[in-house]
């Protein structure tokens, strides 16, 4: 006798027992933000102007079950029912699920049993970030996930993180009828109704950072930017893919007819990795240019969408659809695209939904379940690499689903991210069973955010070990020898960016590595020194030195493009010392550490001091170095070689601070 049998035939007894445990539950504990504080706050909330908080969490963990449907437990569960030979009407609604917390979302799954001395009911909580019961509406939910998912981080807020540069996805997941397509396209019509009236405010203020240092002293630097409007900052593409198994097709691309099932024969979409690592299907991208234009190309994509009936849904999705928004900011042409990925996974089926498939269907249920067990791996390698320093390996590479969200998961991409990921389970007490393995499914996605230790010993190429002081000396530093590569020896001595006003109160390197490029170049116009004045067509002079917008944005994304390769360097670096040592290059002791040293620093100069004489010597440096190299590495003795650079190098420097002695340096 199957589960939903069994328990439809003891409903009274469980019905019983639900309610003795009810009586002894505490009250709900609610949401800690009302949902008018939370619609207040996004509409004063800057992109680009609050400090970040480092406890942060790349992954937001959410439940949800739906209200049941009218005489849908008579109409389910019909099959059990006259099995045990009733009247169908007579089985009337149970649930199997309770919202004990809403925030932090507890949900308790009560999973019947039978035992010696008759039904049993176990009760079984499960963690999440939030929980949202029956009676939770699309917009709520929207505007607690989407719109404010983490009231700690500002650019945690999907919408505006994909226009600042970033990447956001909406993954939702569960049983094949718990209510997964219809939040998904609820989400898919509310985001298309707020994008492009958030890109007004978000284009606004990119256009008023430029603004502010690119008009006169006579001027009012944020004059007429109520003028300007999303399509002057942003361009919008919209793909939108369906995967079956490991077949993919396009679903904004009309179909060809019908095959002798009577199933839609689409053009198949190939799903592959080119050389340059990336992995962007051949799909239709199409441009659109208001909320109307993205709603009616979501609408008829949807349309094209693969159902099919089951035992547990008439109209039950057989495939995972994959809703990719771009963002291009045409002011950064050459910074990242900005992404929303909204992902409505296939409904995940046990053995009593799926028994009475044909061949076909039951492929096509092993598939899914195999992709959505290859997903949950990468979620949780995902949600672990935020609690922890080391590396994580995210195996993305193994199912076609997960190399279509690569730039969620890969480790060595330098674009910010944060997933959400929703499990629904059905409300039933018959699909207790089924909703346990759901919740267990996604409860482990649930981490808690980094915990604060004490400082890490200070490492000169590993910027989580710096602090305040030591990330504003190297800002001073990296600024200074980054606008003398890109200006040459004119910038010398020039400072544009004020590094007190763009690295405030107690911000470190940490803070910046989980800025976009855009947020960054941003915060780096506001903070271009007073001294900066306009002059004609855009350009800006410090005594010596002119600099155009265009110019200063350079520089401050080639800063932080520094930042961001010492960040990955350091993730990556036990990794790649682990990986040589198995091929035989290298050893323990290079790849898992050394005993403690007594202090001895090979080096007799400091890194401010190396620093400082690269400037002075501009690219004698670099002369003397390579000729002081070369007779030794000729002869393929690199052990002198490096003596012998260190050598020079030490003379160098001890010419250096003998000319600042003297006052010429």
């Amino acid at each position: 006798m199957s589960s939903a049998v069994l328990t439809t035939t003891q409903l009274p007894r469980l019905r019983q027992l639900l309610v003795d445990w009810e009586k002894k539950q505490p009250p709900l504990k609610p949401f800690s933000t009302s949902l008018e504080d939370i619609k207040a706050r996004s509409e004063r909330t800057a992109v680009f102007g609050d400090a970040l908080d480092d406890g942060s969490k790349d992954v937001i963990v959410a439940f949800r079950t739906r209200p049941p449907l009218e005489n849908e437990a008579a109409t389910q569960f019909v099959t059990a029912n006259e099995d045990a030979g009733s009247d169908p009407r007579d089985v009337e609604f149970c649930p199997g699920i309770t919202v004990a917390s809403e925030e932090p979302g507890v949900f308790v799954a009560h999973t019947p049993s039978m035992k010696w001395n008759g039904p049993a009911l176990a009760h079984k909580p499960f963690d999440a970030d939030l929980a949202f019961g029956p009676h939770t509406s699309n917009e709520e939910l929207y505007q607690r996930t989407v719109v404010a998912n983490d009231p700690n981080l500002v650019y945690a807020q999907l919408v505006p993180l994909a226009l600042g540069g970033g990447i956001g996805c909406v993954l939702s997941y569960g049983q094949t009828g718990s209510g997964k397509t219809y939040t998904m396209e609820g989400l898919e019509h509310r985001i298309a109704r707020d994008l492009f009236d958030v890109a007004d405010v978000v284009a606004r203020r990119f256009v008023a950072a430029e603004a502010k240092k690119q008009s006169t002293s006579d001027e009012q630097p944020f004059a007429g930017q109520e003028e300007v409007h999303a399509a002057d900052v942003f361009t919008f593409e919209v793909t939108f893919l369906e995967l079956l198994g490991t077949s993919a097709v396009d679903l904004v691309d009309g179909t060809t007819g019908v095959d002798a099932q009577g199933s839609a024969i689409r053009k198949e979409i190939a799903i592959r990795e080119d050389k340059a690592g990336n992995v962007v299907p051949h799909l239709i991208s199409t441009p659109v240019h208001s909320s109307t234009e993205l709603e009616d190309l979501i609408t008829s994509s949807l349309s094209h969408r693969r159902t099919s009936a089951t035992l547990r849904n008439a109209r039950s999705s057989r495939s995972h659809a994959l809703l990719t928004i771009r963002v291009k900011n045409k002011l950064l042409p050459w910074a990242e695209e900005g992404q929303l990925i909204l992902v409505d996974l296939a409904g995940s089926e046990r053995y009593e939904d799926s028994k009475a498939h044909d061949k076909q269907r039951m492929d096509e249920s092993r598939e899914n379940n195999k992709s959505l067990m290859n997903l949950k791996e990468c979620v949780r390698a995902k949600a672990r690499m935020a609690a922890e320093d080391g590396f994580v390996h995210i195996p993305w590479r193994m199912n076609k689903l997960t190399m279509l969200l690569k730039p969620i998961f890969d480790i060595e991409s330098r674009q910010l991210s944060k997933a959400i990921v929703i499990a629904h389970v059905s409300p039933h007490i018959q699909d207790s069973v089924h909703s346990t393995s759901t919740l267990g499914y996604a409860a482990p996605f649930k981490t808690s955010p980094p915990k604060r230790r004490g400082p890490a010993p200070y490492d000169s190429v590993d910027p989580r070990t710096w602090n305040h002081e030591q990330t504003i000396a190297w800002f001073k530093r990296e600024f200074a020898e980054k606008m003398v590569e890109q200006k040459g020896t004119g910038a010398r001595g020039q400072e544009i960016v004020d590094i007190d006003v763009l690295c405030p109160g107690d911000m470190t390197a940490r803070h910046f590595g989980k800025m976009t490029t855009p947020e960054f170049v941003a915060r780096c116009l506001q903070a271009v020194k007073p001294t900066v004045r306009t002059v004609d067509s855009g350009q800006a002079t410090d005594g010596d030195a002119v600099w155009t917008a265009d110019a200063l944005k350079e520089l401050a994304a080639t800063v932080v493009g520094s930042l961001f390769y010492l960040l990955l360097s350091a993730k990556t670096k036990k990794r790649n010392q682990v990986m040589r040592t198995r091929k035989g290059v290298g050893d323990v002791t290079e790849a898992y550490g050394a005993a403690p040293s007594d202090g001895y620093r090979p080096d007799p100069w400091t890194d401010e001091e190396e620093f400082e004489t690269k400037i002075y010597f501009d690219k004698e440096w670099n002369t003397v170095s390579d000729a002081a190299m070369k007779p030794h590495r000729d002869n393929g003795d690199w052990e002198k070689a490096r003596e012998a650079l260190r050598t020079a190098r030490l003379g160098l420097i001890q010419q250096w601070r003998e000319a600042r002695k003297e006052g010429r340096a």
